[in-house]
């Protein structure tokens, strides 16, 4: 199955033309990569039929598990044998100091080893292996699996969006009214007392406006609702880049728009996201969430320095 659902992202046959950018051979870092996540959605399953120990980061709200690492490290490390001049940007820091989180116009890995690790450590089943390579900075291949599921969404760009193998296209809504809206209310953002209103007031807001407004607890799961049709639009302040890398690719090549939340270009360091499956639904997104926006240190920021008070920074 899993052989089939990344056809799409994988060589066209002999007789079309071998697909490169630049000096890159994007053919191959598709064999790759889906050689790899195949590897990394078996160590997963079997993980999620243990008991998951977990340890904090930040904050006891902000969790990781010897399974994120192990994945992380599989994934980056065998690409890296691979393609050892590109650039790698991973959640838990296996990747190591590379660009400093920084988007380049050089070949990027950026992976998120469990998007969902709550949801993880709990048996819940929204979480993913999401893996996005960007080159030029711009998207090129994108897959999320959710092995539990058993759901596969690949993306390569200007050859469309697929689930299991097969194409997938947003929902063409064009009324928020109408729409389904995906959004996350971390616990450890609420904890931010300056932007607890704001987040509050737009969840509010949204839930008053729309059809529904739901929460996977996984911005990968949520983008992919949204490439699928299952959701109409997404909205988050906090994400990090290896949250949208891979998802930012599915939206659009469903259909989709990707933005930022006040209504101007999608940047994938910002930490701000909006994702619908119109420009017409985006731009009532935007316009209900107004002047109520939060901008944060962007992931391409050096960290603040350390200081006797404590950060409350993610």
């Amino acid at each position: 199955m899993f052989r089939f659902a990344c056809q799409r992202l994988l060589p066209l046959e002999k007789t079309s033309i071998r697909r490169s950018v630049s000096h890159v051979d994007v053919d191959q870092c598709a064999v790759e990569v889906c050689r790899l996540v195949d590897r990394a959605a078996e160590h997963l399953r079997a993980a999620s039929g243990q008991m998951r120990v977990f340890e904090t980061k930040l904050n006891n709200k902000d969790l990781v598990t010897a399974t994120d690492r192990e994945i992380e490290e599989l994934l980056i490390k065998g690409l890296r044998e691979r393609f050892p001049e590109h650039v790698y940007i991973g959640e838990e820091g296996t990747a190591g100091a590379s660009t400093g989180r920084k988007l380049t116009e050089e070949p990027t890995w950026i992976v998120d080893p469990i998007d969902g690790t709550t949801n993880f450590v709990h048996g819940f089943h929204c979480s993913c292996i999401s893996v996005g390579f960007w080159l030029n900075k711009q998207p090129e291949l994108a897959i999320c699996h959710n092995p539990t599921l058993e759901l596969i969404f690949t993306a390569r760009r200007n050859r469309g969006a697929y689930l299991n193998g097969e194409p997938i296209r947003t929902s063409g809504q064009t009324e928020l009214e109408r729409s389904l809206i995906m959004q996350e209310l971390n616990a450890a953002n609420l904890e931010r007392c300056e932007h607890r209103d704001i987040l509050l007031t737009n969840a509010v807001g949204m839930l008053l406006k729309a059809h529904a407004l739901r929460t996977t607890g996984s911005a990968v799961m949520d983008m992919c609702l949204v490439a699928m049709g299952a959701a109409d639009g997404y909205y988050e302040f906090y994400p990090h880049a290896w949250d949208l890398a891979a998802g930012a690719l599915l939206v659009r090549e469903a259909g989709g728009v990707i933005m930022d939340p006040a209504g101007g270009d999608f940047d994938l360091m910002s930490r701000r996201v909006l994702a619908a499956a119109t420009p017409q639904l985006g731009n009532q997104m935007v316009q209900l969430l107004g002047d109520r926006q939060i901008y944060h240190r962007r992931d391409d920021e050096p960290p603040p320095k350390k200081t006797n008070s404590n950060s409350k920074f993610k």
